[in-house]
């Protein structure tokens, strides 16, 4: 049997508050995670990868060494495990992420 369609802009008209993760997809130990990138997040890291994937608008992945990379619609990133990050967006960016169910900043 299939599973349920989960219909992606009814969860982000949904999504009010930004870094709040909403999950839309699971599989094995991996979760697919919509969220609203709107300010500045902490700088923090993680023991695995996470995958970003910008859906609408801009965003930015800033590391601590002072790199910054642009991701803009249809863009992906993948952030190492490791590497100490943080998410930006001036004007907003809904971005599906990809990382361990249990993986959050540290």
């Amino acid at each position: 049997m299939p599973e349920k369609i989960i219909p992606i802009a009814k969860v982000a008209a949904k999504l009010t508050k930004p870094f709040i993760h909403t999950v839309v997809g699971q599989v094995d130990d991996y979760c697919a995670y919509l969220v609203r990138i709107e300010g500045t997040y902490l700088f923090h890291q993680h023991p695995k990868d996470e995958m970003y994937l910008v859906l609408e608008g801009e965003m930015f992945i800033e590391y601590d060494d002072g790199t910054s990379v642009t991701l803009g619609p249809m863009e992906s990133l993948t952030v190492r495990a490791g590497e100490r990050h943080r998410s930006r967006s001036e004007q907003g960016a809904l971005v599906l992420m990809f990382k361990a169910r249990d993986l959050f900043a540290e």
